[in-house]
């Protein structure tokens, strides 16, 4: 139990130290006052193969490059791929050529300008693909002392909590109590509900498999494919639940071929 004088003297204290974690989206880090913040869980939902992993590892390069000890758990994709994915959105080359190693003198240039940006600040990655138990995750986590996670993604995250929902429920509620134990931000890629996927209804925050996911979720966002234009694409993302005030906004992006570098607009 904690009095209010209390709770007040202690958010004056932390004031001192406080931390934005910037996306690099300059419009959303505008409208978050400077980014994600420690102890925040940041859920972002969209239907399968809608570009979540390319704008989580932008994002995740981002707050690495800012000095952030930073931890991609990948269950889905391996970790050849993401790092892929960043260098290709650098020097502007599709990820499976860069891994295949079919690539023009000039795209081999430009691979090794690119992957010399990034080794800068290697120190700052480390990329899981071998963790899918939450009790290891954690474990990790815990030790490693990240300041910033991407969980990628929660459906995949195995706990031995019986079906489906209670299971979820159970990951999205422990990942909540950890960013706030080890004073971390930890963004989780999501599906989306079936009914949300199908109808498009701006007035659902759900998540595939648990309720509990947009509930205990600090900000939660959705994802809406837009036009393709040319060999770019347009996405925007929604802000449907945020707990520090205004919801509903959009922030609009595009996602340029053939690296898959993402801008916002």
């Amino acid at each position: 139990m904690r009095r209010y004088s209390e709770i007040i003297k202690k958010i004056q204290e932390d004031k001192k130290t406080l931390e934005f974690i910037p996306t690099g989206f300059r419009k959303l880090d505008t409208f978050l006052d400077g980014g994600f913040m420690r102890k925040e869980l940041v859920v972002l939902g969209a239907p399968t193969g809608r570009g979540k992993s390319f704008i989580a590892a932008e994002v995740f390069q981002h707050v690495a490059k800012q000095g952030f000890n930073s931890a991609y758990f990948s269950l889905e994709i391996s970790v050849e791929m993401i790092a892929a994915r960043l260098l290709g959105s650098k020097a502007s080359i599709k990820p499976t050529r860069i891994i295949g190693g079919f690539l023009t003198p000039e795209e081999n240039n430009a691979k090794i300008e690119s992957n010399a940006e990034i080794e800068v600040f290697d120190n700052f990655m480390a990329f899981y693909d071998d963790l899918y138990v939450y009790a290891e995750i954690e474990k990790e986590i815990k030790e490693k002392k990240y300041d910033f996670i991407v969980i990628d993604f929660i459906q995949n995250v195995i706990a031995n909590k019986g079906e489906e929902y209670e299971r979820l429920s159970f990951i999205a509620l422990s990942l909540q109590k950890l960013a706030k134990e080890t004073n971390s931000c930890i963004l989780v890629l999501s599906q989306l509900s079936n009914m949300v996927s199908r109808e498009k209804r701006d007035d659902i925050v759900e998540y595939r498999g648990s309720g509990t996911i947009a509930t205990v979720c600090d900000l939660g966002f959705f994802m809406e494919r837009g036009e393709q234009i040319g060999d770019e694409n347009t996405f925007s993302i929604k802000l449907r639940k945020n707990r520090r005030g205004i919801s509903g906004i959009g922030f609009d992006f595009i996602f340029k071929q053939p690296g898959g570098k993402i801008v916002g607009i």
